[in-house]
C-alpha cells in the first residue's frame, strides 16, 4: 500500500503519516517547502516537490499511489481569493491529477466542521445540516467539498469534516497551556459555549478507517469525538494537564472582535496574515461549534476514544518534553 499525503509535514498530517507507517504503508508526501521538514524528521517518508496552486508535477506525484489523503491548505490569508485559490483550486487540481493517474483507491479530503457555521445552543448537527460558513476559510473548504463531489464519478472520494483538533506538535492550543502553566486562563466568550473536539491521533485513525471502508465512498462525515465540552471544560482540562489552578479572566466577545480588527490592520501593514485576525475572531465570537460523529461511526465501525482530559494530558506532556511549558 502506497499513500500520498498532502500537508504531511503539518500538525494533523504528521500524525497521519506516523499511523500509516506503523501500519506498514509506504508514504509519499507532497511539499512545496524547500529544505528539511522537522515534523517528518527521522521518518522513512518519500518527499516529492509539488505545489497545489499549479498542476505541474501533480500527476507524477500520484504515480503508483493507492490512496490519497489531502490535508494541505491555507488556514489564514490576506484575501478571500487567495484562500479559494489554494483550498478549492488546489483540491480541484489534485483531483484532476488523480483522475489522470487512474487512482483506484480512495481520495480522502480533509474539510472542516466550520463549513456548517455556528449552531444554536443545545444543537448537535449531523451532516445534512444546511451549511452557512462565516469565514473565508470555511467558504473555501465548502467549495473544496463541492469540487470533490463534482469529480466523484471519476475519483473515489470521501470527505471528512474535523472540528477543533488538538494534540502533540500542535501550535494553536499552545497559548492556552502556556498561560495555564503561568497561573491564568483567558475565558474567551461565554463560559457555557459548547464545542466538539478531536485528538489528532484519533483523527488520523478516522482518515484511515474512512479510506478503507467500502461504505464511505462518496460520503461526507464529521470526524469528532462524541463528547461535547464547554469552554469552562476546556479551561479545566488545561488546568489539570499542567497541574495548576488558574485565575480565570473573562474576555468579552466584543473585545475579541475589536482585537481581530486591530490584527487585520497590522496584517495589511506587514503583508502577513494572522490566525488572530478578524476572520478567526468571527468564529470565536459566535455560537456553539458542535457536530455528531454518529454517521461516520456507523459507516466505519470506528469511533474516537480519547476524551478531553486524557488528550490534554498527552498534549501537555509533549509541550513539556519540547520545552514549551514548565
Amino acid at each position: 500500500m502506497r499513500a500520498l499525503v498532502t500537508g504531511g509535514h503539518g500538525f494533523i498530517g504528521s500524525h497521519l503519516v506516523r499511523l500509516l507507517l506503523a501500519q506498514g504503508a509506504e508514504v509519499r508526501c507532497l511539499s512545496r517547502r524547500q529544505g528539511p521538514l522537522p515534523a517528518l524528521a527521522g521518518l522513512d517518508v518519500e518527499v516529492v516537490a509539488g505545489d497545489l496552486r499549479r498542476p505541474d508535477g501533480l500527476v507524477a506525484a500520484l504515480a503508483g499511489v493507492d490512496e490519497v489523503y489531502h490535508l494541505a491548505g491555507l488556514t489564514s490569508s490576506l484575501s478571500r481569493q487567495a484562500m479559494l485559490d489554494t483550498n478549492e483550486g488546489g483540491t480541484r487540481r489534485l483531483l484532476e491529477a488523480a483522475a489522470t493517474a487512474g487512482l483506484s483507491g480512495r481520495f480522502v479530503l480533509c474539510s472542516s466542521s466550520s463549513v456548517t457555521g455556528p449552531v444554536g445552543a443545545g444543537a448537535v448537527p449531523e451532516e445534512s445540516i444546511r451549511c452557512a460558513p462565516v469565514t473565508w476559510y470555511a467558504e473555501s473548504k465548502l467549495a473544496a467539498e463541492r469540487a470533490a463531489t463534482a469529480w466523484a464519478d471519476r475519483v473515489p472520494v470521501s470527505i471528512l469534516r474535523p472540528p477543533g483538533v488538538y494534540g502533540p506538535r500542535d501550535e494553536a492550543w499552545l497559548p492556552l497551556f502556556q498561560s495555564a502553566a503561568r497561573g491564568f486562563a483567558l475565558v474567551a466568550g461565554r463560559p457555557e459555549k459548547r464545542y466538539s473536539l478531536v485528538h489528532a491521533a484519533d483523527l488520523a485513525q478516522a482518515f484511515v478507517a474512512t479510506a478503507r471502508s467500502d461504505t464511505t465512498r462518496g460520503g461526507v462525515y464529521f470526524a469528532a469525538h462524541a463528547e461535547i465540552v464547554s469552554l469552562l471544560d476546556i479551561v479545566a482540562a488545561a488546568e489539570a494537564a499542567v497541574g495548576r489552578v488558574t485565575r480565570r479572566l473573562p474576555v468579552p466577545e466584543s473585545f475579541m472582535r475589536l482585537l481581530g480588527s486591530v490584527v487585520d490592520l497590522g496584517s495589511q501593514w506587514t503583508g502577513r496574515s494572522s490566525v488572530l485576525g478578524g476572520q478567526r475572531m468571527r468564529e470565536v465570537a459566535t455560537g456553539d461549534w458542535t457536530c455528531s460523529p454518529r454517521a461516520r461511526e456507523e459507516a466505519t465501525g470506528w469511533r474516537a476514544d480519547t476524551p478531553l482530559e486524557a488528550g490534554f494530558a498527552t498534549t501537555a506532556a509533549w509541550y513539556r518534553e519540547a520545552g514549551l511549558i514548565r
